[in-house]
Formats: C-alpha cells, structure tokens, sequence
C-alpha cells in the first residue's frame, strides 16, 4: 500500500527546505561580507591614529624649537619622511600585495571554502 503524504505535509515540507535554503544563504552572505577578521580593521585603525598624531604634533614640535627660517624647512621635511614611511608601512601590510591584503583574504577564504566542498 502507498502511503499518500496530505497536502499540509507537503506544504510544511516545502516550508522547511525554504527555511533550510534561507538560513543557508544567510550564512554565506554574512561570511561573505566579512572582507578581514575584525582585529586586522582594528589595527589599521589604530595604525591611521597613530599617524595622524605623529603627522600632526612631530613637525609642530620641530616647528617650535627649531630658529625661523630653518623652522619652516625642517618641519616639512620630517612631515615628508614621516609620511614616506607611512606610506611603505601601509602598503606592506594592507596594500594590494601586503600581508593583511583583501586579495590574499580573499584567496584564502576561497580556498577554505572550495577544501570544505572537496571533503565534504
């Protein structure tokens, strides 16, 4: 004898594997659009106070001790290095070939991702 599943069945089935679906593309979603773990934005955030403090009170401070006309030269100055050096610091580490880049997260996500499909 077959057994007939009633329409109410069905319907709640249906509902479940809708909920299942849902729930499922939520979670990628939420994966997805987290670009970096969030002590890495953390640290980059602390890493633009930072410079900004030591881009604005440094060349102020050499400013003030320095005599007139070498004031104005020997505060640019330092203001120019500081930010060459910034610039290299950031784009080791958050720039597009640096250590916390988004491509290599990204590449390494992926990879876990297609790992998981593969053994599962």
């Amino acid at each position: 004898m077959i057994l007939r599943k009633s329409r109410l069945d069905i319907h709640v089935e249906k509902t479940e594997n809708f909920v299942q679906y849902l729930l499922k593309k939520r979670k990628e979603s939420i994966q997805n659009c987290l670009i970096r773990p969030l002590y890495q934005e953390a640290l980059k955030s602390l890493f633009l106070v930072v410079v900004l403090l030591l881009d604005a009170l440094l060349p102020l401070e050499m400013y003030r001790i320095l005599p007139f006309p070498a004031n104005i030269f020997g505060a640019l100055f330092l203001l120019g290095i500081f930010v060459y050096g910034e610039i290299r610091l950031y784009n080791s580490f958050w720039g597009k070939q640096g250590r916390w880049s988004i491509e290599k997260y990204k590449t390494q996500r992926d990879n876990a991702t297609e790992d998981k499909k593969d053994a599962g």
